[in-house]
Protein backbone atom coordinates (compact mmCIF):
# COMPACT_ATOMS: atom_id res chain seq x y z
CA UNK A 1 0.00 0.00 0.00
CA UNK A 2 1.36 3.23 -0.63
CA UNK A 3 1.11 6.13 1.21
CA UNK A 4 -1.66 8.57 0.99
CA UNK A 5 -0.38 12.55 2.04
CA UNK A 6 1.59 13.47 -1.31
CA UNK A 7 4.47 15.01 -1.46
CA UNK A 8 3.54 17.66 -3.40
CA UNK A 9 1.72 19.61 -0.39
CA UNK A 10 4.79 20.17 1.76
CA UNK A 11 5.35 23.63 -0.07
CA UNK A 12 2.11 24.50 0.63
CA UNK A 13 2.54 23.37 4.03
CA UNK A 14 5.36 25.61 4.83
CA UNK A 15 4.00 28.55 2.98
CA UNK A 16 1.03 28.84 5.33
CA UNK A 17 2.92 27.83 8.13
CA UNK A 18 4.79 31.36 7.80
CA UNK A 19 1.35 33.31 6.42
CA UNK A 20 3.05 33.29 2.94
CA UNK A 21 0.84 32.50 -0.32
CA UNK A 22 1.90 29.36 -1.93
CA UNK A 23 3.89 28.68 -5.05
CA UNK A 24 1.84 29.35 -8.01
CA UNK A 25 1.46 25.75 -9.03
CA UNK A 26 1.29 24.02 -5.33
CA UNK A 27 -1.10 21.39 -4.11
CA UNK A 28 -2.99 22.45 -1.36
CA UNK A 29 -1.73 22.00 2.08
CA UNK A 30 -1.49 19.18 5.07
CA UNK A 31 -4.08 20.07 7.56
CA UNK A 32 -2.30 18.88 10.56
CA UNK A 33 1.16 20.32 9.66
CA UNK A 34 -0.87 23.49 9.67
CA UNK A 35 -3.00 22.75 12.87
CA UNK A 36 0.02 22.05 14.33
CA UNK A 37 1.49 25.37 13.87
CA UNK A 38 -2.04 27.26 14.73
CA UNK A 39 -2.09 24.92 18.33
CA UNK A 40 1.73 25.06 19.11
CA UNK A 41 2.52 28.40 18.19
CA UNK A 42 -0.85 30.35 17.96
CA UNK A 43 -1.07 31.26 14.84
CA UNK A 44 1.72 31.09 12.66
CA UNK A 45 6.11 30.26 12.34
CA UNK A 46 8.39 33.09 11.99
CA UNK A 47 11.64 30.96 11.64
CA UNK A 48 11.72 27.35 9.96
CA UNK A 49 14.79 25.04 9.44
CA UNK A 50 13.49 22.21 6.78
CA UNK A 51 16.41 19.45 7.06
CA UNK A 52 16.76 17.33 3.88
CA UNK A 53 18.58 14.11 4.84
CA UNK A 54 18.62 12.03 1.13
CA UNK A 55 17.27 8.39 0.90
CA UNK A 56 15.87 7.96 4.12
CA UNK A 57 12.96 5.60 3.15
CA UNK A 58 10.02 4.85 5.76
CA UNK A 59 10.93 1.31 5.89
CA UNK A 60 13.94 2.18 7.76
CA UNK A 61 11.87 3.75 10.39
CA UNK A 62 9.88 0.95 10.60
CA UNK A 63 12.25 -1.35 11.08
CA UNK A 64 14.85 0.86 13.07
CA UNK A 65 12.56 3.01 15.17
CA UNK A 66 14.89 2.67 18.11
CA UNK A 67 17.31 4.98 15.97
CA UNK A 68 14.94 7.45 14.95
CA UNK A 69 14.27 8.46 19.14
CA UNK A 70 16.51 11.62 18.55
CA UNK A 71 14.43 12.32 15.84
CA UNK A 72 10.50 11.70 17.45
CA UNK A 73 11.71 13.12 20.64
CA UNK A 74 12.18 16.73 18.82
CA UNK A 75 8.80 16.83 16.60
CA UNK A 76 5.43 16.37 17.60
CA UNK A 77 3.92 15.03 14.47
CA UNK A 78 5.16 12.00 12.37
CA UNK A 79 3.26 11.61 8.81
CA UNK A 80 3.32 8.93 6.23
CA UNK A 81 4.14 10.90 3.25
CA UNK A 82 4.19 9.34 -0.36
CA UNK A 83 6.90 10.61 -2.93
CA UNK A 84 6.67 10.78 -7.04
CA UNK A 85 7.62 8.78 -9.68
CA UNK A 86 10.56 8.27 -10.94
CA UNK A 87 11.59 8.12 -7.07
CA UNK A 88 15.14 9.77 -8.19
CA UNK A 89 16.43 12.91 -6.04
CA UNK A 90 15.61 15.25 -8.18
CA UNK A 91 12.67 14.85 -9.29
CA UNK A 92 11.45 14.62 -5.80
CA UNK A 93 13.12 17.64 -4.25
CA UNK A 94 11.73 19.34 -7.59
CA UNK A 95 8.40 18.27 -6.86
CA UNK A 96 8.49 19.17 -2.44
CA UNK A 97 9.73 22.57 -3.34
CA UNK A 98 7.65 23.74 -6.28
CA UNK A 99 4.59 21.66 -4.79
CA UNK A 100 3.89 20.55 -8.34
CA UNK A 101 3.94 16.83 -10.30
CA UNK A 102 6.75 16.49 -12.40
CA UNK A 103 5.21 16.98 -16.02
CA UNK A 104 4.85 20.41 -14.38
CA UNK A 105 8.06 21.57 -13.19
CA UNK A 106 9.46 19.66 -16.08
CA UNK A 107 12.54 17.27 -14.21
CA UNK A 108 10.97 13.71 -15.01
CA UNK A 109 13.86 11.90 -14.87
CA UNK A 110 17.30 11.83 -12.97
CA UNK A 111 18.74 15.26 -14.71
CA UNK A 112 19.61 18.71 -12.74
CA UNK A 113 18.36 21.57 -14.87
CA UNK A 114 16.99 24.76 -13.13
CA UNK A 115 13.11 24.69 -13.25
CA UNK A 116 11.52 27.49 -14.05
CA UNK A 117 8.23 26.69 -12.16
CA UNK A 118 7.60 29.03 -8.90
CA UNK A 119 8.50 27.59 -6.15
CA UNK A 120 8.60 27.80 -2.18
CA UNK A 121 12.19 29.91 -2.59
CA UNK A 122 10.30 32.17 -4.98
CA UNK A 123 7.13 32.54 -2.73
CA UNK A 124 9.34 32.80 0.82
CA UNK A 125 11.30 36.07 -1.23
CA UNK A 126 8.10 37.32 -2.88
CA UNK A 127 7.05 37.80 0.40
CA UNK A 128 10.06 39.28 2.11
CA UNK A 129 11.94 35.94 3.82
CA UNK A 130 15.50 35.94 4.11
CA UNK A 131 16.13 32.24 2.97
CA UNK A 132 19.09 30.11 3.14
CA UNK A 133 20.13 27.04 0.91
CA UNK A 134 23.05 25.16 2.46
CA UNK A 135 23.93 21.94 0.53
CA UNK A 136 26.80 19.71 -0.76
CA UNK A 137 27.91 21.15 -3.88
CA UNK A 138 27.17 19.93 -7.24
CA UNK A 139 24.04 18.05 -5.56
CA UNK A 140 20.49 18.39 -7.10
CA UNK A 141 19.34 20.48 -4.46
CA UNK A 142 22.50 23.02 -5.26
CA UNK A 143 21.87 23.11 -8.56
CA UNK A 144 17.80 22.51 -9.30
CA UNK A 145 16.90 25.79 -7.53
CA UNK A 146 19.72 28.48 -9.15
CA UNK A 147 18.93 31.84 -9.51
CA UNK A 148 16.48 32.37 -6.36
CA UNK A 149 16.47 35.57 -3.90
CA UNK A 150 18.30 33.48 -1.31
CA UNK A 151 21.69 32.89 0.01
CA UNK A 152 23.66 29.90 -0.79
CA UNK A 153 25.95 28.21 0.55
CA UNK A 154 27.33 25.23 -1.13
CA UNK A 155 29.55 23.09 0.94
CA UNK A 156 32.46 19.87 0.16
CA UNK A 157 30.02 17.39 2.02
CA UNK A 158 27.36 16.69 4.69
CA UNK A 159 29.21 17.55 8.30
CA UNK A 160 30.82 21.25 6.70
CA UNK A 161 27.18 21.70 5.70
CA UNK A 162 25.67 20.98 8.81
CA UNK A 163 27.98 23.29 10.44
CA UNK A 164 27.43 25.88 8.49
CA UNK A 165 23.02 25.63 9.08
CA UNK A 166 24.62 25.55 12.81
CA UNK A 167 26.48 28.74 12.52
CA UNK A 168 23.51 30.27 10.48
CA UNK A 169 21.29 29.10 13.14
CA UNK A 170 23.86 30.67 15.81
CA UNK A 171 23.69 34.56 13.44
CA UNK A 172 19.81 34.20 13.53
CA UNK A 173 19.73 36.32 10.07
CA UNK A 174 17.58 34.39 8.18
CA UNK A 175 13.76 33.40 8.59
CA UNK A 176 14.19 29.93 6.75
CA UNK A 177 16.85 27.66 6.46
CA UNK A 178 16.92 24.81 4.42
CA UNK A 179 19.82 21.73 4.86
CA UNK A 180 20.41 19.07 2.59
CA UNK A 181 22.68 16.09 3.16
CA UNK A 182 23.49 13.11 1.39
CA UNK A 183 25.52 10.75 2.64
CA UNK A 184 22.92 7.54 3.16
CA UNK A 185 22.05 7.92 -0.15
CA UNK A 186 26.08 7.64 -1.66
CA UNK A 187 27.13 4.64 0.84
CA UNK A 188 24.20 2.89 -0.13
CA UNK A 189 24.13 3.46 -3.32
CA UNK A 190 28.20 1.43 -2.87
CA UNK A 191 27.11 -1.05 -0.14
CA UNK A 192 23.38 -1.82 -0.02
CA UNK A 193 21.20 -0.19 2.71
CA UNK A 194 21.55 -2.06 5.57
CA UNK A 195 25.41 -2.65 5.29
CA UNK A 196 27.26 -1.42 8.45
CA UNK A 197 28.43 2.22 6.91
CA UNK A 198 24.96 2.42 5.49
CA UNK A 199 23.49 2.09 8.89
CA UNK A 200 26.12 4.63 10.58
CA UNK A 201 25.23 6.99 7.86
CA UNK A 202 21.43 7.01 8.57
CA UNK A 203 22.82 7.45 11.91
CA UNK A 204 24.46 10.75 10.85
CA UNK A 205 21.63 11.96 9.37
CA UNK A 206 19.43 11.24 12.66
CA UNK A 207 22.27 13.00 14.87
CA UNK A 208 22.54 15.78 12.66
CA UNK A 209 18.51 16.84 12.44
CA UNK A 210 19.05 16.28 16.84
CA UNK A 211 21.89 18.69 16.67
CA UNK A 212 20.07 20.99 14.30
CA UNK A 213 17.10 21.10 16.11
CA UNK A 214 18.80 21.57 19.38
CA UNK A 215 20.57 24.30 18.35
CA UNK A 216 17.16 26.06 16.94
CA UNK A 217 15.33 25.73 20.81
CA UNK A 218 18.68 27.47 22.23
CA UNK A 219 19.17 29.82 19.47
CA UNK A 220 15.86 30.69 18.49
CA UNK A 221 14.17 31.50 21.65
CA UNK A 222 12.59 34.80 20.88
CA UNK A 223 10.68 33.15 17.71
CA UNK A 224 7.98 30.86 16.77
CA UNK A 225 10.03 28.37 15.30
CA UNK A 226 9.33 25.14 13.31
CA UNK A 227 11.98 22.56 12.36
CA UNK A 228 11.00 19.73 9.00
CA UNK A 229 12.87 16.73 8.68
CA UNK A 230 11.80 15.92 4.85
CA UNK A 231 13.59 13.15 2.85
CA UNK A 232 12.75 12.68 -0.70
CA UNK A 233 12.23 9.36 -1.59
CA UNK A 234 12.86 5.59 -0.38
CA UNK A 235 15.33 2.45 -1.11
CA UNK A 236 15.72 -0.85 -2.13
CA UNK A 237 18.17 -3.42 -2.66
CA UNK A 238 18.65 -4.95 -6.19
CA UNK A 239 19.10 -8.41 -7.10
CA UNK A 240 23.23 -7.54 -7.07
CA UNK A 241 22.70 -6.74 -3.24
CA UNK A 242 23.46 -2.84 -3.79
CA UNK A 243 20.80 -0.21 -3.13
CA UNK A 244 18.66 1.72 -5.76
CA UNK A 245 15.47 3.82 -5.83
CA UNK A 246 13.44 5.07 -8.84
CA UNK A 247 10.86 2.04 -8.77
CA UNK A 248 7.18 2.43 -7.96
CA UNK A 249 7.59 0.28 -5.17
CA UNK A 250 6.24 0.81 -1.54
CA UNK A 251 10.33 0.45 -0.36
CA UNK A 252 10.90 3.51 -2.95
CA UNK A 253 7.41 5.06 -2.56
CA UNK A 254 6.90 5.39 0.64
CA UNK A 255 8.38 7.80 3.17
CA UNK A 256 8.11 9.68 6.69
CA UNK A 257 8.44 13.36 7.34
CA UNK A 258 8.54 14.62 10.55
CA UNK A 259 7.06 18.24 12.18
CA UNK A 260 8.24 20.21 15.24
CA UNK A 261 6.85 23.28 16.67
CA UNK A 262 8.53 25.35 19.37
CA UNK A 263 7.20 28.57 20.74
CA UNK A 264 9.04 31.32 21.78
CA UNK A 265 9.62 31.98 25.32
Amino acid sequence: MFNLISMTRLAASIAESMGVEAPEKADVSIPQVTDLVKNTLGGKADRVLIYNPDAIGMWLFQKYTKEFAPVMEKVQLTLPVATVMPSVTPVCFGTMYTGALPEVHGIQKYEKPVIKTDSLFDALARAGKKVALVAVDESSMALIFKGRDIDYYLMPYDGEAVDKALELIDQDNYDVIVVYNQEYDDVMHDTHPESEISYNAMLHQINFFAKLTDAVKEKWTSHDSLVVWATDHGIHTREDGHGDHGLYIEDDINITHFYGAYPKK
